[in-house]
Parts: C-alpha cells; structure tokens; sequence
C-alpha cells in the first residue's frame, strides 16, 4: 500500500519558467535527477524575461566541476565550446597587499594540533598571509601551471581543487542541447500568463494565450522580476538598502599575456575590479560603490564598450512556497563578488532535491527547506560582506553573526562553522587573513612547542610544494594535450 501511495505521490510533470544560465543549469540538473521517476521536465523560455547582463563569463568554483560529473557533460568538451580556462583559485591585490585564495586544501595533518594552529604560533599579524604558501595551488597559479588532482593521499596533488572560467552565452547553449539529449522540453512564447494563487499554489501557465500547461511543480529562474513566486504568489521581498556597491560594470579586454589559471581581484578606491581570462579575451566586472563612483569608471572605458547592472540585494522571506520553488535572483541576490548566480542557485536546487519533494507538498520539509536556505544566503551574504569591510563599511556595520565570527576568528584563531557552510576550513582562513584579520591566540597546547622545529617543519612543507609546482606542465599545455583549444575567434 505504502508503495502505491509513494508512486502515486511522485512528481510527474516539472515546469521551469526563466531564460539563461539558472533556468538551463536547472534543466539539465532535474532531467538528470528526476528521469528515474518518469518525471518530465518542460523548460519555457520567456521573451519578456532578459538575460542575465554583464558580458557573459561564469566564473565557476569547484562545485560546478562535481556537478558536470553528477550530470555527466565531459569537461573537456565544454571548455572548447565556451573558449574557456581551468582556474586555480582568485588572485588578490587589497589595497597593496597580495594573496592567493586557492581551491583545495593544504593538506597537512594535525601534529598534534591543526596546522592552522601551528602558524598561528609562529605567524603574527601581517606575516600570517604566508598561509596560503602552504597550498600547492597556490604555488602552481603564481607559475601558470595546471594539473589535475589525484586520488591518492601520497601526492601533493591530492590537494588539489579547480574550477572554469566559460563565456556564459556559450554555457547557455550547450546546455539547451545537453537537456533536450536528456528528454527535456523546450518551448518559448512572448508572452507568459501565470494561473494561480499563494492559497492553492501555481495551477497552470498560458503561453502566447495558448492552452494552458499545467505541471506538478514549477521552478522560477525568471530573474529578479520573479513572475512565479513573487508576482503570482505574492511572496514578501525584503529589499537590503545598505548594499555595499550600487552598481556592477562589465567590458571585454582583448587578451595580451600568457594564460593564467587564475581570476584576479583587485581592490580599487571605487570598489572591486576583477579579471577573467577566457582563451580569447579578457572579462572584466567591477563592483562600484556609487552613482560618483561610477562616473569615475565609465570615463576610464572606452565609450560604449560595457553594461551596467544595478544591484539588487534582499531576498523573499521563502524561496519554496507551496508547489513553486524560485531560484537565483528570483529567490534573492546575497552578493556575486565570489560566487556566481548560478553557484548560488545550485546549492539551492541540490538542497530541494536532498529533501525528496514530491505532489503532497510535504510541508516540515519545506519548512526545513526554507530554513537551511535562508541559512546559506547568510552565508553567502556574508562572504560578500567581508570584502567590504574598512572601505565601503566600518567591522562594526556589518551583519551581527559575521562580526561575531570574525571577532573569535581574530582573537582566538578559532573557526565557527554552520550548516550549509560553503567555503572550507582553509578557505575560510585564507580570505579573512587576506581581508585583514589576524589572528591573536593559538591552541594552548603550542605554548612550549619548539619554536625552530616548526620553522624547519614550514620551510620543509614550502619547498616541497615549490618543487612539485615546478614539475606541472602550463595551463596552455595542458590545454592542448586535452584539445580544449577552441580555434575559431
């Protein structure tokens, strides 16, 4: 009876309603996870609904690699497509002071306390931005070399982690072709009427006032205009009116130097500028703290040669309400100076899919749903906020638990972690000590450690990574070896 009741439950039919990366990326994700099921999925694309502005690079960590492998689209044949690079980690230039924020880990085992420990007792104040020399990426990225990780916990190269640099527009079309290999549906109109309310959910849609399609479920990829959750259902919006930069500004460089496996952020008297290498070109988004601001970056470009994106910043109060879960900025914009709309989106999507939905709405789980979301968007938020603090904002204007973190983080060199943390451990470490904060204390038991020992014990850990950094073949090598060299311009 049980399993009568449970397949009579299960989604049957999905429809996603938006246009470009967040609405193609969800297509791809639920043909790939919900085919088992017997479930279609309709994917409609709305003429009235824009693109996602900017010049079109997503600049992907490494949840996006694992997510090519769980929806099985080669790589490789992805960044030909999308003239795109293998990236290491971010290059960073704050107000003078460099640092490497490297994905992957260092790797290092605790002896007997963590390493992070152990160069807090060695390491004070600035000094501690030595930290991330003790990832090999970083080592690999300051030399243009490119290899990939291994399963071995021998190797240095198990630390390892990367992501992509793709030209969006390219990204979107690939995976239009990749969802209808996987079954997927897809229709576009010009026009999109939504049928339904916040008591009885999203009945139906009508497209060009055509008969309407109905669907068990629908997913909002529409943008901030959010036609679904927030027009339809009427879901509350809380705007942040205290965003730190106003205004996003995007152009293209014609590349000159070597490839790089690397995106660079460099903190300007505006605001952030960063850098992204394609095979072809160059991309650059500058996030701009005002309307004065901004007139100051648009005479240092080339007339007509760039968008600008107002920003958005908030969130709806529930991004899953009744049959309709809103993604990206239909959900809310917590910041995308590290982690793309799409990245964001992911996670969310993952996390609705972890919760086993089905036709009978589940409630507690959506109620757990909605919680865990709410808890990563003040994750991510606060990742965004970090950059801005002691420029755009002073440590004490930023949102409470951050400057509660950050404050443990300083004074004792203890992390705080939570549920759905999105940055590591070491990552975490990296940031705050590039952005500024230096740890104070250290784990008691290092008070009597022997201080030349653990010198000689770095030194070693250094060299080692230097040395294996320097056997890597280059980024542009291993591009060829691979064939992901897209050859027309």
């Amino acid at each position: 009876m049980n399993a009568v009741v449970n397949k009579c439950s299960q989604l049957r039919q999905v429809v996603i309603v938006g246009n470009g990366l967040v609405a193609a990326g969800a297509a791809v994700t639920l043909a790939n996870a919900l085919n088992a099921g017997d479930c279609k999925v309709i994917w409609v694309s709305v003429g009235t609904v824009s693109q996602e502005a900017g010049q079109a690079i997503e600049v992907a960590d490494p949840a996006f690699v694992r997510w090519l492998t769980m929806v099985g689209y080669p790589e490789h044949e992805l960044l030909r497509s999308c003239r795109g690079l293998y990236t290491l980690g971010l290059q960073y230039n704050n107000n003078a002071t460099d640092f490497f924020f490297p994905y992957g880990t260092h790797g290092i085992e605790p002896s007997p306390a963590p390493f992070e420990q152990e160069f807090f007792r060695r390491f004070a104040g600035a000094d501690q931005l030595a930290f991330a020399n003790h990832f090999l990426a970083t080592h690999m990225a300051r030399l243009g070399r490119f290899d990939f990780p291994v399963d071995d916990p021998r190797s240095a190269k198990s630390t390892l982690g990367y992501g992509l640099h793709l030209d969006r527009t390219a990204l979107v079309q690939c995976l239009v072709e990749y969802a209808r290999t996987l079954g997927v549906e897809c229709v576009s109109c010009d026009t999109l009427q939504v049928h339904g309310s916040r008591e009885n959910g999203i009945e139906s849609l009508s497209l060009d006032n055509q008969t309407p399609l109905a669907g068990d479920f629908f997913v909002d990829a529409t943008g901030e205009p959010s036609l679904l959750l927030r027009q339809a259902l009427h879901e509350p919006y809380e705007c942040d009116d205290t965003t730190p930069w106003r205004y996003r500004v995007s152009y293209s460089e014609k590349r000159q130097e070597a490839h790089h496996p690397f995106a660079q952020m460099i903190r300007e008297p505006w605001g952030w500028r960063r850098r992204s290498g394609l095979q072809d070109n160059l991309t650059v988004d500058c996030w701009v703290r005002d309307e004065a601001a901004l007139r100051t970056v648009e005479q240092a470009i080339k007339p007509g040669n760039y968008c600008i994106e107002t920003m958005q910043s908030g969130r709806s109060r529930q991004s899953w309400v009744g049959n309709c879960l809103a993604l990206g900025k239909a959900a809310g914009q917590p910041g995308e100076l590290m982690y793309s709309e799409w990245s964001w989106a992911s996670r969310c999507l993952l996390l609705w899919l972890e919760l086993l939905p089905d036709r009978r709405g589940r409630a507690r789980l959506r109620d757990e749903y909605n919680r865990r979301w709410r808890e990563m968007y003040a994750v991510l938020s606060e990742i965004h906020w970090m950059h801005a603090a002691g420029v755009e904002c002073e440590t004490e204007n930023l949102p409470e638990p951050l400057q509660w973190r950050l404050s443990i983080f300083s004074g004792f060199g203890r992390l705080w972690r939570r549920d759905d943390e999105v940055l590591s451990d070491e990552a975490w470490i990296v940031l705050a000590l590039g952005l500024g904060w230096y740890p104070q204390g250290y784990d008691i038991t290092l008070t009597d450690v022997d201080m030349d020992r653990l010198q000689d014990k770095h030194k070693k850990i250094y060299r080692t990574l230097v040395k294996v950094a320097e056997s890597m073949p280059t980024l542009t090598t291993t591009l060829k070896n691979l064939k992901c060299v897209n050859k027309t311009p």
